[in-house]
């Protein structure tokens, strides 16, 4: 299955419940190496955040609009950071 579809597939487990990194292999039948790359990939994306569990394990839950919004603009700021930070090594 590519990486794309499997993206989609994680997102619809989690859109049901949060769930574990091992959680989710289980339910998916993947290694958790595998499931560690496309969560990773979906956090980076701001697509999944992180939570704590009652039992203190971390689970993940598909993020709601504003949060991606929110995320893009932290970014988009810190990029101009980035830039001014730039700009002043060059004088």
């Amino acid at each position: 299955m590519s990486t794309a579809k499997l993206k989609k597939d994680v997102l619809k487990h989690l859109q049901a419940k949060p769930l574990s990194l091992a959680e989710l292999a289980v339910v998916m039948g993947l290694k958790e190496k595998r499931v560690f790359r496309l969560l990773r990939s979906l956090f980076e994306g701001s697509e999944i955040a992180p939570l704590r569990g009652p039992d203190g394990a971390r689970k993940y839950r598909t993020t709601t609009e504003e949060e991606k919004e929110a995320a893009k603009k932290a970014k988009e700021g810190d990029e101009e950071i980035d830039d001014d930070e730039d700009d002043e090594e060059d004088e």
